[in-house]
């Protein structure tokens, strides 16, 4: 019986060694991970000195492998320096743990698919900040359940169970996909030539929670928007097929026709299905709260013409026709930043202003000047008699 007791209090203090040991390699890695990213940075800078290059897409891009060195990612997020990598290679061969990253676990506690989220920085700093981060994950899950419901709703209904749960092995749009696409907008809008990219991201995950990392998302994306107000999923959705990254993307998994250079028909619902879902996530981390974009300036991805020269590029000359057709036609332009100024005042002026009160006093006024207006025409009768 001496025994049990021991084994009892052995088994209890190496779980508790464990619980100890594990948020502190986490942590560990997290830096170690950094500081790779760091070494790499600086390597970048040294040789982009001497071969005129751009420090933070030779960064990115030497992350990027496997599906994210893909045709499309090398046409929208620029071809890998192999001379770099070479160059790399040579000076600190342990910066190749980068490449093929998967789950990390971030100061919050949660964890990310880093590898996802440096890749898709890398197109939100090229200005593609849509088509690699979340635009990108919507569709894979509408491609993942089409044909399965008849309408949106349905779809959303669906595609739950594959949405902001489990890691990036086990579910089509993760939370570790999640988190990776709305850090990559926040992180990846931050970032100029001369940025340190492992200290932005120390400065952002610094006592970040799940409400601002969604609130700054929003801001970015959709400008100043009422989250609680049913229209918001349309603004959601609207954003993913007005992007023209997003329609090149469309256009080259078979989900975008070049007739009238719309969404396929078929696919529309389920790609609906999939931003009503964001937009309901979104909506419920920022608690129905009215976001408020204090610059009025939202990500605006590539124009039509380089959507043209892409398209052209693949040898689609008649897509690239059509597209630009329809940016002349107005039906696949982007929102600018004037439309979001103008939005914002508008929104304002409802807000502060009681239309009804102001109709009342017109009448009144109206009433005062027609009043005037008579007791003028009968004096001016009278002086005539006279």
């Amino acid at each position: 019986m001496t025994r049990l007791p021991r084994l009892l209090w052995l088994l209890g203090f190496v779980l508790a060694l464990c619980f100890w040991a594990a948020p502190r390699a986490a942590a560990a890695e997290y830096d170690d991970t950094l500081d790779r990213l760091g070494r790499l940075q600086d390597l970048a800078e040294s040789y982009a000195a001497e071969h005129e290059g751009d420090p933070i897409l030779l960064t990115l891009s030497y992350t990027r492998t496997g599906s994210y060195n893909t045709a499309i990612w090398q046409l929208t997020a620029g071809a890998r320096d192999s001379e770099f990598e070479a160059y790399v290679n040579e000076n600190d061969a342990d910066l190749a743990a980068l490449q093929g990253m998967t789950t990390l676990t971030l100061p919050t506690g949660e964890t990310t698919d880093f590898g996802h989220m440096l890749a898709s920085m890398n197109l939100v700093y090229n200005g593609l900040p849509i088509t690699g981060s979340w635009g990108g994950d919507c569709m894979e899950l509408a491609k993942s359940f089409h044909g399965q419901a008849d309408d949106a709703a349905g779809y959303a209904g669906l595609m739950q169970s594959a949405f902001n749960t489990g890691d990036s092995s086990s579910s089509v749009f993760s939370a570790e996909d999640l988190r990776a696409d709305l850090d990559s907008v926040v992180v990846g809008s931050q970032l100029t030539r001369d940025s340190d990219i492992a200290d932005t991201l120390r400065s952002y995950y610094d006592g970040l929670t799940e409400y601002d990392r969604a609130y700054q998302f929003i801001a970015l994306s959709f400008g100043t928007v009422n989250t609680s107000d049913s229209g918001f999923s349309d603004v959601v959705y609207n954003a993913i097929v007005q992007d023209t990254g997003m329609q090149l993307l469309f256009y080259m998994n078979d989900m975008w026709t070049g007739s009238g250079w719309t969404i396929d028909e078929s696919y529309a619902p389920a790609v609906r299905g999939a931003t009503d879902l964001l937009a309901g996530y979104l909506a419920g981390a920022v608690n129905g709260d009215r976001v408020k974009s204090e610059s009025n300036n939202r990500l605006v991805a590539m124009g039509s013409q380089a959507l043209a020269d892409a398209l052209n590029a693949l040898g689609d000359s008649e897509a690239a026709s059509a597209a630009l057709a329809a940016a002349q036609t107005g039906a696949s332009s982007t929102v600018s930043s004037t439309e979001a100024v103008l939005s914002e005042a508008t929104q304002t002026l409802q807000s502060s202003f009681n239309v009804k009160i102001f109709e009342l006093f017109l009448l009144i006024v109206a009433a005062i000047a027609v009043f005037f207006l008579i007791m003028s025409c009968a004096l001016f009768v009278s002086h005539r008699r006279k």
